[in-house]
């Protein structure tokens, strides 16, 4: 992975704190488990930008140490979140990506499990050739597992219930469904789908 000082594509991965994460599935997985489990997706995904060709680098915004200390290791950078929630933290790591030069950046989240490099550099690629913002559904449809969007128009992220219908809103905004970025891990049903095992906290 390239780390000139004249970067311009970068992938910006939002990182809730590790103690909190996936606690919808508090009633089949402890609070480790649960960390662990967001632990190990943040390293795929992690792993995946940086095998994604045409990426320059990864950046992580995040207000966990433990995740900036992981993000040392893999080599991605870490942004200190001083904004509060998902949308304004967002908001804080575009605006130092173009400070830094950044050009394109695709939101990425750290809860795909499926995340493939080839998936990332199709979006990039697209949304160099069009100059459009892509917005990537999950199974659903109804929520956001990707957005890439040139620096120059960012777009006001909206992430939460039903934020698949507002992001396409934005000007200049498109569908673009890519199929390992459209299965999160929020629910039990979806450790599922991947062949997880569902275990119950009684059992566990």
């Amino acid at each position: 992975m390239s780390h000139s000082p004249a970067l311009s594509v970068f992938a910006l991965v939002p990182v809730k704190r590790l103690d909190a994460a996936k606690s919808r599935l508090s009633p089949c997985l402890s609070s480790a488990a649960r960390r662990g489990l967001q632990t190990a997706m943040l390293r795929h995904v992690l792993g995946e930008l940086a095998a994604t060709p045409g990426l320059d680098e990864v950046a992580v915004v995040s207000a966990d140490r433990d995740v900036e200390a992981i993000c040392a290791r893999l080599g991605a950078r870490f942004i200190p979140e001083a904004a509060a929630g998902l949308n304004p933290a967002l908001g804080q790591g575009v605006r130092t990506l173009a400070a830094l030069g950044a050009g394109l950046i695709a939101v990425i989240p750290a809860d795909l499990p499926e995340l493939a490099a080839r998936d990332v550099a199709g979006a990039l690629d697209e949304a160099r050739a069009t100059g459009a913002t892509l917005v990537v559904p999950d199974l659903a449809g109804t929520n956001t597992n990707g957005l890439v969007f040139p620096v120059a128009r960012m777009p006001r992220f909206a992430f939460g219930p039903d934020s698949f219908r507002r992001h396409l809103a934005e000007p200049g905004a498109r569908p673009f469904p890519l199929p390992s970025l459209a299965r999160d891990l929020d629910r039990p049903s979806d450790l599922a789908a991947l062949g997880m095992p569902v275990p119950s906290l009684e059992t566990a």
